[in-house]
């Protein structure tokens, strides 16, 4: 008598445990606020259907960079607080990051967008080269950057600056050029 007990005490200990655990699973979200989707449609993707993605992910991955929020060394009112080495350590991780943003951008829009719209292939085509032209100038710059950066910490703060705006122009005006693109997105799809 005594181990039915015990048995049946069991059972429904483990029965418990299942439903709790299950009845949890449901409930459960997913915190990540990155919706990549690979978009598993065999139809083409819609001018509008890319231009709201395009949107969407550029502004997840550009609209709270560090080099556009941070460290916007290009505005006339920049100023940082810290050492001149503190910010050159800061700066060049924030680089680091863009290229990471720009390679997961990329991917993205290659597993997202399927083709058949000829003005969204181009588009594509277009964002995809500017994505690589931005890519390969932030290695450009990284590459050389601990190079010719070496006795910036000994410099003035504002000479500091204007020498990283010097050697950083091709990397600014590569992701200017991406902006700028996404920015006219409606217009290149002839969206109203």
């Amino acid at each position: 008598m005594k181990n039915i007990k015990l048995v049946s005490a069991l059972l429904l200990a483990m029965l418990l445990t299942t439903f709790i655990s299950c009845s949890n699973n449901d409930s459960t979200t997913n915190d990540s606020t990155n919706t990549t989707e690979n978009n598993t449609s065999t139809t083409a993707t819609t001018k509008e259907d890319y231009e709201k993605y395009l949107t969407e992910r550029y502004d997840y991955y550009f609209d709270n960079s560090k080099l556009d929020n941070d460290y916007d060394i290009y505005s006339d009112d920049f100023t940082f607080n810290g050492t001149n080495e503190e910010f050159l350590v800061a700066y060049n991780n924030s680089y680091n990051d863009l290229k990471t943003n720009l390679e997961a951008f990329k991917n993205d829009l290659n597993n997202y967008v399927k083709k058949g719209t000829s003005e969204v292939d181009k588009l594509n085509a277009d964002v995809i080269t500017n994505i690589d032209k931005a890519i390969a100038s932030v290695d450009d710059y990284t590459g050389s950057f601990a190079e010719k950066t070496k006795d910036y910490a000994t410099l003035a703060k504002d000479e500091m600056v204007k020498g990283l705006k010097d050697i950083g122009k091709a990397s600014h005006d590569a992701m200017e050029d991406l902006d700028n693109l996404v920015d006219n997105a409606k217009a290149k799809l002839g969206i109203s």
